[in-house]
């Protein structure tokens, strides 16, 4: 089978390289030169999972350890403290040493690379995706996988008739910037590493971490921030942390996050997403490597079991992604989108009255449930217009969890579309504008 790959996101290289493991024909396209790929920053994802799936072991120089954690109010009045030990204190490694190492898995496994290779549109015929259009022509594939990124041109331009969902909506969206800068003599903060919620009360959070040697600083809005904003942010921060210095030693990019539920289809006749084009990420954070590592395993698993890459076997790849990981992102939606509507002084209320603790920030949110906020109930009461939009988003945020989680069992297009339906009915939409 031909097989095309449309960008060299995480999940399209674990994909490319398990299905030309498998005896598949795969050529991965994309935009950018080999050197350009990977953030000059660093990540956080289950390092066993990539040893797992490249087979070979992440050397000690190559990840460290991050610090202690502390989740600041809107008006710095309260904070909540996430303390780790040695079994779960978080491993971060470089992005440009994860995507080397998924290149060379790829290129390893018999994967075909065609870089600086613009891709446009899907190549569509019959109600079927058969190849991509790109900067060098036409290409005629069995089988296109995108992972194109958050504004695939593929996903954009896909026929309506499929179902698929092609651009985000307001809140769906982090767009963020982030630099790693020198450290000064100067000491640093008790706690390392300080999360900042509703950062001077507009929509979002900004992160303010002391390394060893850096500082690394990163701001973060759902919507796109002027210029000069980062510089700003940044110069706040350096007054509480005078050990920031001004020089930047990595980043200094800016970058576009789904930080949302995956989308419901995923599928179509001759197309299959994965990662950041299906908006694989974690919604309180935006941390999406595991989904598109865990996604590419299994649309290539999936086909290389049945045989097939036909719509009926790409379904039970969409169906299986949603019961093992698409659930549980799609809960934390609902806490994320409340949150973010909610105004600063609503969070401010959250922190200062113990609503919100670590024991609900850990995870990003995933350990946050409705039997742990009803606990805090005589709290919550004194403003109970914040504490139960808290309780609501989790509320539908479950429900959400449950329909994703029952998708279809089999390849039925009006099925599939009502279900869809019921999604869309279940979301926490994000209204309000600072």
């Amino acid at each position: 089978m031909k097989i095309t790959v449309a960008g060299a996101g995480h999940g399209g290289l674990v994909a490319a390289a398990l299905l030309a493991k498998a005896g598949h024909e795969v050529t991965v396209y994309e935009k950018k030169q080999k050197n350009e790929l990977g953030h000059d920053w660093e990540d956080r994802f289950t390092f066993s999972l990539l040893e797992e799936i490249t087979g070979k072991k992440i050397p000690d120089t190559a990840w460290r350890y991050r610090g202690d954690c502390s989740f600041v109010s809107p008006s710095r009045t309260s904070n909540v403290v996430i303390n780790y030990n040695d079994s779960n204190r978080q491993k971060i490694m470089w992005r440009r040493y994860l995507i080397t190492a998924l290149l060379d898995f790829a290129e390893e496994s018999g994967v075909k690379f065609e870089f600086e290779t613009e891709i446009t549109a899907p190549a569509v015929n019959d109600g079927k995706v058969t190849g991509i259009i790109t900067s060098a022509g036409e290409i005629q594939s069995d089988l296109v996988i995108d992972s194109a990124g958050v504004f695939s041109p593929l996903r954009k331009n896909l026929p309506e008739s499929f179902g698929i969902e092609k651009m985000p909506e307001r809140g769906d969206l982090f767009y963020a910037k982030r630099a790693y800068f020198n450290k000064t003599d100067e000491p640093g903060p008790d706690i390392p590493f300080e999360v900042c919620l509703c950062h001077n009360r507009e929509q979002g959070l900004s992160w303010c971490c002391v390394n060893e040697d850096s500082v690394d600083i990163l701001i973060g809005r759902i919507d796109p921030f002027p210029e000069g904003k980062f510089e700003a942010c940044a110069a706040d921060f350096r007054l509480l942390y005078p050990c920031t210095g001004d020089k930047i030693l990595h980043g200094g990019q800016s970058g576009v996050i789904p930080v949302r539920r995956p989308l419901a289809i995923m599928v179509a006749p001759g197309y299959a997403a994965v990662g950041d084009s299906a908006f694989m990420t974690t919604p309180m954070n935006g941390m999406g490597i595991d989904l598109s590592l865990n996604a590419g395993r299994l649309l290539a698993l999936t086909i290389i079991k049945n045989g097939s890459a036909d719509i009926e076997t790409l379904w039970k790849y969409n169906r299986q992604f949603h019961i093992e990981y698409g659930g549980i992102t799609a809960k934390n939606e609902g806490l994320k989108n409340s949150l973010l509507e909610m105004p600063g002084e609503g969070v401010d209320f959250l922190f200062d009255n113990g609503v919100i603790q670590s024991s609900d920030l850990a995870g990003a949110g995933t350990k946050t449930s409705i039997g742990s906020l009803l606990g805090k109930f005589v709290r919550g009461m004194r403003n109970p217009a914040y504490f139960f939009a808290i309780i609501n988003g989790l509320i539908k945020g479950a429900k959400l969890k449950k329909t994703l989680e029952n998708a279809p069992a089999e390849y039925n297009t009006d099925e599939i579309l009502k279900w869809q339906k019921s999604i869309e009915n279940t979301l926490v939409k994000v209204n309000r504008k600072d």
